[in-house]
């Protein structure tokens, strides 16, 4: 079992003969999140933990081309506002208040009027809820919604269970 550093020092990919297991992310400054293909769970782990479960070495890419960093000039897309995932590279990142919820927003560019939101959701469009994700701030303002989430899989089992909650 290896890693694939796919973000330097933040998100790391977990194979093994080139299948991939899971993946690693860097939280915070000695936490990290790991999600595993098989189980879906979500499990942080600090630095010592993680290399307890895994080995000394796993994050130790095998990857020769690393992303030295990710911003507004790498072309890459892996972004966060307000802790929260991007869909874009995020710029004039802002919490808005919508429906009683703090909802972190960004627009895709420095002129941009029109805001998107972080993070993962749940919406009630008029045949059921569907998932959310990097959609604009105009889609959670005209219908019902669940969420800020940070993860997919929260959002995948809120959503899940509105839906069955109202199949009641």
């Amino acid at each position: 079992m290896y890693t694939v550093e796919i973000v330097s020092d933040k998100f790391w990919i977990i194979e093994d003969a080139g299948i991939k297991l899971g993946i690693i992310r860097k939280v915070k400054s000695s936490d990290y999140e790991i999600i595993m293909q098989d189980t879906k769970d979500i499990v942080v782990l600090s630095y010592d933990k993680l290399t307890k479960k895994f080995g000394s070495k796993i994050l130790e890419s095998r990857q020769v081309k690393k992303i030295e960093s990710v911003g507004k000039d790498s072309g890459y897309s892996i972004d966060e506002a307000e802790g929260y995932p991007c869909k874009h590279i995020a710029y004039n990142v802002e919490v808005v208040e919508l429906k009683g919820k703090k909802i972190p927003t960004y627009t895709k560019s420095v002129t941009s009027k029109v805001k998107y939101v972080a993070g993962y959701y749940g919406v009630r469009f008029p045949s059921d809820w569907r998932w959310f994700y990097g959609g604009k701030l105009d889609t959670l303002n005209s219908c019902n919604f669940i969420g800020p989430y940070k993860t997919k899989s929260e959002m995948q089992i809120e959503t899940l269970m509105a839906n069955k909650r109202e199949a009641v």
